[in-house]
């Protein structure tokens, strides 16, 4: 708001002639009513306050477990990253081997049912768990590779490697090899593995170094089975 011209002062202690002054008793009358009003105001706050209260979560000086369904919605899901099995379906066990000193160790894993040579390599290159890796146990198959089951015949599967396999090298590759030979045919159906990259034959190395392209068995990898 603007202000008066300098010099002209807006006051209200004087009146304008032939305007009679309001009397005490009328004024504080009006100044009542406020401080009622505001007393009525105040009170309703109050009760809007205490009523909001009642319809919230109640405090609790100890910890309340929440069922399922009162759960905010999301929180129970699973990680879309989490490579575990989802509990809440049927499961079924499998083995996986890992190395521990140089040489094969199999360990339990649980998968969703029904059981498949997809899923029990998806479960091998998920690797160690962190208390398997206190204890010692390892894997030579980074958890980047792309294991992919793509027949069994004859009971010889075959299952292409994919780029992140191809880049062990050395020792490695063959402990890698055999992880992926004990595992599979770990499966009743499964007595032999055969590899390919891209869809094409590759050879791939035995327990002793030759590399073959025909199927790998367990047996070729004598020297590195468990203790």
């Amino acid at each position: 708001m603007g202000r008066g011209p300098p010099g002209r002062r807006v006051s209200f202690r004087g009146r304008a002639p032939g305007i009679r002054p309001m009397t005490r008793r009328r004024t504080r009358c009006r100044s009542g009513h406020r401080i009622r009003r505001r007393a009525y105001l105040v009170a309703a706050i109050l009760a809007l306050t205490l009523l909001s209260g009642a319809c919230g979560i109640p405090a609790s000086s100890a910890p309340q477990a929440l069922s399922r369904g009162n759960v905010p919605f999301g929180l129970l899901s699973p990680s879309a990253t989490s490579p575990r099995a989802n509990p809440s379906r049927p499961q079924a066990a499998t083995v996986v081997y890992l190395l521990q000193a140089g040489h094969l160790v199999p360990t339990v894993r649980s998968v969703d049912a029904p059981l498949s040579l997809q899923k029990v390599l998806g479960a091998l290159v998920q690797g160690p768990t962190d208390s398997e890796t206190t204890s010692g146990l390892q894997s030579a198959i980074s958890s980047q590779a792309q294991l992919t089951a793509t027949g069994v015949s004859g009971g010889v599967a075959t299952i292409d490697l994919g780029r992140a396999f191809g880049r062990i090298g050395g020792r490695e590759q063959i402990l890698a090899v055999a992880q992926v030979i004990f595992t599979v045919t770990n499966l009743p159906s499964v007595t032999g593995v055969t590899f390919t990259d891209a869809g094409q034959p590759v050879d791939a190395p035995a327990g002793d170094g030759t590399l073959t392209s025909g199927p790998l068995v367990r047996q070729d990898f004598a020297t590195l089975a468990p203790p």
